[in-house]
């Protein structure tokens, strides 16, 4: 049976799985998303996995190891939980349009995270898409980006947000990328601790970077660009084991934060928030 998900501009198209797609992942799946999809996936159950015979390019101390395999990339997703052999394992073409994924566990969603992120983040990276550690939230068809790492506010900031007429795409992880030279939002899968997401998307008009050191007032400080995307940058997931897309991630980072206006925002923490940045929107 083929599925198909749509991420960030991204189409997946997901082959030889059966399993129950639950949660998050399953708001970003449609039927027949495209004829070939942007990345296709092919799912096969095994009882093992063979060590990798390539050398070791990165890995995460977490979930997630990159190793050479021949004339591709191998990921291994590793958990505790199963031992010291990859619960999952994928072999991703050079061109990242063909992965074939091995999954120990019957009945694992072969797209379930970290390979859906990694996926499509490293498919982005040369075509001038990013993924932001951000809430994002569409406003009157506008979207609005408030970016921050942890404890900086995107979880209070969704909240401040939630009760009203605006969409929130994502209280942690959203998706920016250029477009026929319109830089879009879009929501994501991956949320944070309000565990809110959703597929919209949404023409990007204002970038504010969080600013946790005042909570008492509402006020917005304008970025040059340099420093905009210096912010930008540390607040992006970039793909530090290739040279070449980190490279071209600090240009698309760059030419964001010369293109749509980026400020520092202290907020209260109330509704006054919420006005305060539609007023200066108006402004």
């Amino acid at each position: 049976m083929d599925r198909f998900f749509r991420i960030g501009g991204v189409t997946l198209g997901v082959r030889g799985s059966d399993a129950e797609v639950t949660g998050p992942l399953a708001k970003f799946m449609g039927d027949g998303l495209a004829a070939r999809p942007d990345i296709q996936i092919t799912a096969n159950h095994v009882h093992e996995i063979e060590p990798p015979s390539g050398r070791l390019l990165f890995d995460s101390a977490a979930v997630w190891k990159l190793y050479e395999d021949a004339d591709a990339h191998r990921i291994d997703c590793h958990s505790p939980l199963f031992g010291d052999m990859p619960y999952k394992s994928a072999r991703v073409s050079p061109d990242l349009r063909a992965v074939d994924v091995r999954v120990r566990v019957a009945g694992h969603d072969p797209l379930e995270f970290p390979l859906d992120e990694l996926l499509v983040n490293a498919y982005l990276a040369p075509r001038r898409g990013v993924e932001l550690h951000s809430c994002g939230i569409i406003d009157g068809g506008q979207g609005l980006l408030f970016i921050g790492n942890s404890g900086d506010g995107k979880t209070t900031t969704a909240r401040l947000w939630q009760n009203g007429p605006a969409e929130i795409v994502s209280d942690d992880r959203v998706i920016v990328r250029d477009e026929d030279g319109v830089w879009m939002m879009y929501g994501t899968p991956w949320h944070g601790e309000a565990e809110i997401c959703s597929a919209g998307r949404a023409p990007l008009r204002r970038i504010y970077v969080l600013d946790k050191s005042s909570r008492s007032r509402n006020g917005v400080t304008p970025l040059r660009p340099a420093e905009a995307a210096a912010r930008l940058f540390a607040c992006a997931f970039p793909p530090f084991h290739d040279a070449g897309d980190l490279g071209r991630i600090v240009d698309t980072l760059g030419d964001l934060a010369a293109s749509v206006p980026v400020g520092r925002l202290s907020f209260a923490n109330d509704p006054t928030a919420v006005a305060f940045v539609r007023q200066e929107l108006a402004a």
